[in-house]
């Protein structure tokens, strides 16, 4: 009688029981419960959206994005949960902390969703802290670590898209465009702004006021900012917005220890105070070298105010010189004294205005709109089941090209140049 042989039974390896165990823990003794099962399609979703080391970027332009996130979740109707230890069907993730992965671990024990907003680059990395050059190439791993743990990648803009759609980056999953968006109802237009806004400052009511919002950063045009200051005198330029000191670069904190005294520096400001300061000043110069989107620029656009930007990339392909914004291109040391003549002629007036194209471009981008893209991306996920063909047809999908023209074009990147 002859014996079937049986091959030996390898352990799993140890990684692998870990995280067996850990389901079971997960599933059977944490708080917070197994997974639902089938959701009623009427019954609101529960997104996680933790708060773990976020408040690190609380004064950031991700700050104002999760910020902008959970009003649209809730515009949906749908409930913004805090804590990973509660019960959740969805978990958006923001930062590029060390918790980021941990979490988007947590939820795959779960079996739930996982979407990765990737607001970070290596480009806009670059020229931001001490050592930052150096770093960008580690910073651009982790990042692109971090966004291959999501089911879906959602990008502030067409520009962003097509950054990490880049090999080096190596994510498979979907990449969808969804702006970071503004609240048109609160930044507006307000006539009582001007004289408001020159009296906190201590400054003449009839004294031209150009401001700018971010941090000390040389990527955000600090420099270039500083320097121009210096060559209109006239002008009191402002700049809303800090940064720990410590992070400073050497140029930075030599370039706000000499700057003239035209150039302030009131720091960070709530969102009242930002509004007034849009409303109230003659123009909003943003002479940033590289974004992802820029969520300032949308609240400046919202509130009515002129706009002048660096022409990088981002501006000068989605929103060209003379639409939405005036632009000046390039860099360098000559581009201080081509930003401060176009300055000029925009205080004076001797350039087109373009401020209800703005605010019109800003309208396309309200947290209203942004909701139901969002809502499309969770369709897209599988955390809500597929719309009706009748809620498909009252709204772009998600990804498709907007008609050349509208608002979302311009937020998407789909207009050019000479179309």
């Amino acid at each position: 009688m002859f014996m079937r042989s049986r091959a030996l039974r390898r352990p799993a390896p140890l990684r692998e029981r870990a995280l067996r165990r850990l389901d079971r823990l997960a599933h059977g003794v944490l708080p917070g419960g197994g997974p639902r099962g089938v959701r009623h399609p009427d019954e609101p979703l529960r997104v996680l959206m933790p708060r773990g080391l976020t408040g690190l970027a609380r004064e950031s332009g991700i700050g104002a994005a999760m910020r902008h996130q959970e009003s649209a979740v809730r515009t949906l109707g749908h409930q913004v949960v805090t804590s990973p230890l509660r019960p959740f069907d969805v978990v958006h993730l923001n930062t590029p902390f060390p918790d980021t992965p941990v979490l988007a671990r947590w939820a795959r024990l779960w079996r739930r969703p996982v979407l990765v907003w990737a607001h970070s680059t290596e480009d806009d990395f670059r020229d931001s802290f001490t050592g930052s050059n150096q770093l960008a190439p580690l910073f651009r791993r982790w990042i692109a670590h971090l966004y291959r743990r999501g089911d879906v990648v959602i990008t502030p803009s067409g520009y962003s898209r097509d950054l990490v759609s880049a090999p080096k980056y190596g994510i498979s999953a979907p990449i969808r465009v969804l702006s970071n968006g503004v609240d048109t109802s609160f930044f507006r237009a307000d006539p009582t702004a001007r004289a408001q806004l020159r009296d906190r400052l201590g400054l003449a009511p009839d004294a031209p006021v150009v401001i700018s919002v971010g941090m000390h950063l040389v990527r955000k045009g600090i420099l270039d900012w500083v320097e121009v200051a210096r060559q209109l005198p006239e002008v009191s330029f402002v700049w809303f917005g800090r940064t720990d000191p410590r992070l400073l670069t050497a140029e930075v904190q030599r370039a706000l220890a000499s700057a003239p005294p035209n150039a302030l520096f009131p720091g960070y400001v709530n969102a009242d105070r930002l509004r007034e300061a849009y409303a109230g000043a003659d123009v909003f110069a943003f002479l940033t070298k590289e974004e992802t989107e820029g969520i300032v620029l949308w609240e400046a656009l919202a509130t009515e105010i002129p706009t002048l930007v660096r022409g990088i990339p981002l501006y000068r392909d989605a929103m060209p010189d003379g639409v939405l914004t005036h632009q000046v291109c390039g860099d360098g040391p000559e581009f201080a004294g081509q930003v401060a003549r176009k300055l000029s002629a925009l205080l004076a007036g001797e350039l087109e205005d373009l401020t209800a194209a703005g605010r019109q471009a800003a309208e396309g981008v309200d947290l209203a709109q942004v909701a139901l893209q969002l809502e499309e991306i969770y369709h897209l996920a599988g955390v809500l089941t597929p719309p009706s063909t009748a809620a498909v047809t009252s709204s772009p999908a998600v990804g498709s090209t907007p008609a050349v023209g509208s608002a979302s074009a311009i937020r998407s990147g789909e207009i050019r140049t000479g179309e």
